[in-house]
């Protein structure tokens, strides 16, 4: 994924929003975690909700990475559990809006499913911030729920395609050896993980780490059937 990391690094440097959209499994965590893995100064927040634990998230971020202006405001005690235990929404919105705005980070939101309007409507001032960035990773455009109004152009959204054939045939190679997988009924097992995983990186992984356990084999075949179910379990949401 060069060029698409590529892109994602320009638009981290130059704070320009996007949204990385893909199947469960597809490398949308990973690809971002790489692409940012120089820059300190990014948050990053698995997805919350309702609001109040998107919220409640960040201000943890913001706590662990020394954020001066966030700190001033906020006059933390040494108990900050029970700081924040009290805090309420509308409170919280406030100490955030204020330091991002004197202090912009750029902040990507891991996971995003089912968007609330109030949650739009806090992260709307944030991505209008001048110098914030708002980044995010979802499934598809139906996932961002009140937050496809703000990621709908295509300009801002980087969609990651499957795994092509040769592509996909190197990682299971790949996988295979990793996880040990030399002594089994490889050409069959490789036939059937290819062809239900339609290119998904994640599920040809997850399906050859499962095949090295004993449960899922019999003398040299895997039992597919039962392998493939309990592997499309970690990618349901």
């Amino acid at each position: 994924m060069a060029k698409e990391k590529q892109r994602l690094i320009r638009a981290f440097n130059n704070r320009e929003p996007i949204m990385v959209m893909g199947c469960p499994g597809s490398g949308k965590t990973r690809l971002i975690k790489e692409s940012l893995a120089s820059n300190k100064s990014v948050l990053f927040i698995g997805w919350q909700q309702p609001l109040h634990a998107l919220l409640v998230a960040l201000v943890r971020a913001l706590i662990a990475t020394h954020h001066a202006d966030f700190l001033r405001r906020a006059k933390l005690n040494t108990d900050r559990s029970a700081w924040l235990a009290n805090q309420t929404s509308i409170h919280l919105k406030g100490l955030l809006w204020s330091a991002l705005e004197n202090s912009p980070v750029p902040i990507v939101l891991d996971g995003i499913s089912g968007s609330s309007l109030p949650t739009y409507r806090f992260l709307q001032r944030i991505y209008y911030t001048p110098g914030m960035a708002l980044f995010g990773a979802s499934r598809d455009s139906s996932s961002l729920g009140a937050l496809g109004r703000l990621f709908w152009h295509p300009a801002n959204l980087l969609k990651l395609p499957p795994l092509r054939e040769p592509e996909a045939g190197r990682l299971f190679e790949e996988a295979a050896g990793h996880f040990g997988l030399r002594d089994l009924n490889l050409n069959e097992f490789r036939k059937k993980v290819l062809a239900s995983a339609r290119g998904n990186p994640g599920q040809i992984i997850e399906m050859c780490r499962l095949a090295a356990e004993p449960k899922y084999v019999s003398g040299r075949y895997v039992k597919f059937s039962l392998l493939r179910i309990d592997a499309m379990t970690k990618f349901a949401v």
